[in-house]
């Protein structure tokens, strides 16, 4: 999971600690655990508003678990459901996970 520090717009600073934070105790009651790396750099290409790049220093999230529990249909639906919150309140694009090698882009709020 990536948790930005800024919104859309690239500008306007969010408080990633809170966020940060707020994953991190998602991913400890849903699966176990979850490690926050220090902030990254990083850029995403926003294609809804004509490609602009938005600069980022996201932090990024790992967490192990099991293939049941990532399989369970009541902690996808609470991850679902923390994901589309920060993704509203943060004014983001898209919040992204990656389980399993995939890449999902998370945009309906």
């Amino acid at each position: 999971m990536f948790i930005p520090s800024v919104e859309r717009d690239g500008k306007t600073v969010i408080n990633q600690e809170r966020w940060v934070t707020k994953a991190l105790q998602t991913l400890g009651k849903l699966f176990g655990g979850a490690t926050a790396f220090p902030r990254a750099r990083g850029v995403w290409r926003d294609d809804a508003n004509e490609g602009k790049l938005v600069f980022d220093e996201p932090v990024v999230m790992h967490c192990y678990t099991s293939k049941e529990q990532i399989e369970d249909a009541k902690n996808l639906s609470k991850l679902r459901v923390f994901c589309r919150r920060m993704g509203k309140e943060t004014n983001q694009g898209e919040i992204g996970l990656v389980i399993d090698g995939e890449y999902l882009a998370i945009t309906d709020y």
